[in-house]
């Protein structure tokens, strides 16, 4: 696979002992010291939001309707409500797989719980958290993003950076004292350097803020900058404390889901897409991208990726019988309506009704795309499709 290939020449660069992946899969690398079998990359570091968040909004958010700790989310895998927004594994959990690593837990639950012989964190974190923005509402506030009185969820990627830096003092502390089972169940310090980055979705939540308080389209279109420099901010961040190799994952077209085709009045295009909402998150994958070009330039010493999210999900709602599927823009899960989206009966809730059939639907409930879908898109970026550059050098 492409990307794992890729990936394999950057640890044969970066990795002490080297290692060189010739095979479809990262666990067929071998040390060049050693004839046991090493992973290129151990550890994985995810930021974002619902797409990827893997359990942080159940748990700082316990009361709130939608959230997924209720059936059926996750009657397809495992079989009961796993913290994920949908019936299944999202796309870092299929990565994870891709590299034979554990899931990504929640950084919500404490790892101070390990001592107890719980989770296991040497795999990587995951520091997403449903409804994250890039800016912080007192940054949408100035930029005029947000026009209204409401309240935002405050956990964004500022905040997610002093998750990691807590995380990251932590594995710190018990490589010094290395002792119990918290540092057996921790990431090495040397993982944390040569461990895969990967901010996601930021731009998502914030672009619906403004939507939805009113802001047009060509107002937003305005502060996509303001919200691509806060994303490089955050690279700029991690770097800064060691990160050297990142995975920077676009936003997907919002505009083609059950929510704002509900929520949302515009022209809609041949895929039954809201086009004056997917202009936006086009101009943000393109100015995002132009930003990386730029960083690349700056940071010589780093790897810096991009998955268009965007494209390779465009590229299964163009074609959706090519993959399986038959329903584009209707919800698996929810509430009824023309798009099975219903604000006071969202998927979760006791009047919410799940389909038979998600693996043929594109979108599990209002926002979120199926197991399948999640599945398709990580083995799109792990063959190397939509995800550039894939040329390592240093």
């Amino acid at each position: 696979m492409k990307l794992l290939q890729a990936l394999g020449i950057l640890c044969a660069i970066v990795l002490v002992p080297p290692c060189l992946c010739g095979g479809q899969h990262v666990s067929n690398c071998t040390s060049n010291s050693t004839s046991e079998p090493a992973l290129c990359f151990t550890t994985l570091f995810q930021f974002g939001a619902s797409l990827f968040d893997t359990g942080n909004a159940a748990i700082a958010f316990p009361r709130q309707a939608f959230q997924p700790t209720r059936p059926p989310y996750g009657s397809t895998f495992p079989g009961y409500p796993a913290g994920r927004f949908s019936d299944g594994k999202l796309i870092i959990d299929y990565l994870a797989d891709a590299f034979k690593l554990e899931p990504l837990y929640p950084f919500l639950e404490s790892v101070e719980q390990t001592n107890g012989g719980g989770r296991d964190y040497r795999g990587g974190v995951c520091f997403s958290v449903a409804l994250a923005t890039a800016l912080s509402t007192e940054e949408l506030r100035a930029s005029g993003i947000l026009r209204q009185n409401i309240t935002l969820n405050p956990l964004t990627s500022d905040v997610q950076f002093r998750w990691f830096q807590s995380f990251r003092k932590r594995v710190f502390e018990s490589g010094t004292k290395s002792t119990g089972k918290l540092s057996a169940l921790l990431p090495k310090e040397d993982e944390m350097a040569n461990a895969l980055y990967l901010p996601g979705e930021f731009g998502v939540n914030d672009y619906r803020v403004g939507l939805l308080s009113g802001v047009s389209v060509a107002e937003l279109k305005k502060k996509v900058p303001l919200v691509v420099l806060k994303i490089v901010h955050l690279i700029k961040k991690l770097h800064g404390v060691g990160a050297r190799n990142f995975l920077v994952i676009g936003v997907p077209p919002q505009g083609c889901s059950p929510f704002y085709l509900t929520m949302v009045n515009g022209t809609k295009d041949r895929f039954n897409c809201l086009a004056h909402v997917n202009t936006i998150h086009r101009l943000h994958d393109k100015k995002l991208k132009m930003a990386l070009r730029k960083l690349r330039r700056e940071l010589v010493d780093s790897n810096i990726m991009f998955a268009d999210y965007y494209g390779a999900f465009m590229s299964v709602l163009k074609h959706p019988a090519k993959y399986g599927m038959k329903v584009r823009n209707v919800a698996c899960c929810g509430g009824g309506g023309e798009y099975n989206y219903n604000p006071r009966a969202v998927c979760g809730t006791e009047s919410s009704r799940r389909c038979s059939d998600p693996h043929r639907h594109v979108y599990w409930d209002d926002f979120h795309p199926t197991d399948e879908l999640n599945k398709i898109i990580a083995r799109k970026f792990t063959s190397g499709q939509y995800v550039e550059p894939l040329k390592v050098s240093l």
